[in-house]
């Protein structure tokens, strides 16, 4: 017997953009795959009379709002900030916690969790525009203003607009693999993974002049990634001073180079351990890192479970032998 999809529910309100709701339905609930069906299935609850959108559209949800705690995921999409978020609303999603739903805020739908007193004492970001606001209305929220997604104790919130899919992908590589993510973003045609640290706004260059150097030196880390590298040696294959090298990181990535590094050696390992039956501790040398010790540390911190646990939950989706 096939196992059950998950399901994920998503409110509807009145001035809610079509591209903040489309968003999510598209990334999580189309059919992308025939052979598969959609990873989640996805409700949307509101008013059985209809909401009416920013742009004067109105949507027919499929269930009312009191449906929205039957969701394994609750997913908000962008709140108008400037308006009072309902009570009823604020009472779902209190409710939907209380039974244990995993919570996800997309841009200002950061507000509505916040509202809802669901974030007090935990970092979370939403729009950079409106996170000043988010700050003094919830002061006991951590606000990140530079993150493009943010994962604090099971919660999850995105920064504005495009950012959310981001954090769509996220949700999908946490619950079906990387493979899974990596098929969806190129459907999408966006970029398969960016950091949840990496920051909401970069330098305002053409995005081909940045992509072109990251993506020659990404090439390059593929073909060394068994090596031991340094920041000199990421310098030279870019043609940069390590200085440089790591100021233009900064302004076109968000992070660091050796934390970009690191990312690209988890990023392989997942694929190796999903498409493949090495074991773990070749598939440790095949991506670069020192020890087998130091790789399922680093992969435990990043990913949240084990790289056995990983393949075993997702290499048998994708029909490959779960060998440890």
């Amino acid at each position: 017997m096939a196992a059950r999809r998950p399901t994920i529910t998503i409110p509807l309100i009145d001035g809610m953009t079509l591209f903040e709701i489309g968003m999510p339905l598209e990334a999580l609930g189309y059919v992308w795959d025939p052979d598969h069906g959609p990873l989640y299935d996805v409700t949307l609850c509101g008013d059985m009379r209809g909401v009416r959108t920013y742009t004067g559209a109105r949507l027919a949800p499929q269930s009312p709002l009191s449906a929205l705690a039957e969701g394994d995921t609750v997913l908000v999409p962008a709140v108008p900030p400037e308006r009072p978020v309902g009570s009823r609303l604020v009472r779902e999603l209190r409710r939907a916690a209380d039974r244990g739903a995993r919570m996800v805020a997309l841009c200002t739908g950061t507000f509505a969790l916040a509202e809802a007193g669901l974030l007090d004492g935990r970092r979370a970001t939403t729009h950079w525009r409106h996170a000043a606001l988010l700050q003094r209305m919830y002061p006991e929220v951590e606000v990140d203003a530079r993150a493009i997604y943010v994962e604090d104790n099971g919660i999850f919130t995105s920064a504005g607009s495009a950012a959310g899919l981001d954090l769509c992908l996220h949700l999908i590589r946490r619950d079906h693999g990387e493979r899974a993510a990596n098929n969806t973003a190129r459907y999408l045609v966006v970029a398969a993974h960016r950091d949840g640290d990496q920051a909401q706004y970069v330098r305002a260059e053409p995005l081909e002049d940045r992509a072109a150097w990251l993506d020659n030196l990404r090439a390059w880390l593929r073909e060394n990634l068994r090596r031991p590298l340094t920041l000199t040696e990421l310098g030279r294959a870019a043609n940069l001073s390590p200085r440089t090298l790591a100021r233009r990181f900064e302004q076109d990535v968000g992070t660091t180079p050796m934390r970009w590094v690191a990312a690209e050696r988890i990023a392989a390992a997942k694929k190796l351990l999903e498409a493949t039956d090495l074991t773990v501790d070749r598939i440790s040398s095949e991506v670069g890192f020192g020890s087998p010790v130091t790789f399922r540390t680093a992969f435990t911190q990043e990913v949240g479970i084990s790289p056995k646990r990983y393949r075993s939950r997702f290499a048998a989706w994708h029909g490959t032998a779960a060998s440890a």
